[in-house]
């Protein structure tokens, strides 16, 4: 499969999972401001953990999707390190920020947690961009599977 093939392929996988994703990044959402409006409360905490352990999943399905694209196990690797990055930065948002609200760390280390979480993803899903075509050139990068580069 050629690397046109492989953009349109992932594109249109990504596509069919778009709503589920979206209901889900919603739900964490609502239930990390539920879950730091509770203290903490059990009935929040729970569902807020069930629903992040959803994503992780969906994103892991993506994950595995995209390695079967290529044959090239340098690529592999590179290919898993991209979506742990990311599944790491959504479990920083969902699981550490109401941690660090709810013993009451200062207002200021959110703002550096998730400023530094989201430049760490931005340096590393760079950095790996770069790797890619050193071991499979017909793989895609993360920033070609947008519709701009989708061509049927």
């Amino acid at each position: 499969m050629n690397k046109q093939e492989r953009i349109n392929t992932i594109y249109r996988y990504q596509q069919r999972w778009l709503l589920l994703r979206s209901i889900l990044a919603i739900l964490i959402g609502g239930l990390v401001v539920l879950t730091l409006q509770s203290n903490g409360e059990p009935m929040y905490t729970i569902p807020l953990a069930f629903t992040l352990t959803i994503m992780l999943y969906v994103i892991g399905r993506e994950r595995r999707f995209v390695r079967k694209l290529t044959s090239v196990e340098q690529a592999k690797r590179i290919i898993d390190w991209q979506y742990v990055s990311e599944m790491g930065l959504l479990v920083l948002l969902a699981i550490l920020f109401p941690f660090i609200v709810l013993i009451s760390w200062p207002a200021w280390s959110l703002f550096v947690v998730f400023l530094g979480g989201v430049i760490l993803l931005q340096v590393a899903q760079k950095k790996l961009d770069r790797q890619m075509p050193q071991y499979d050139e017909e793989q895609p990068l993360r920033r070609e599977i947008k519709l701009d580069f989708v061509k049927d």
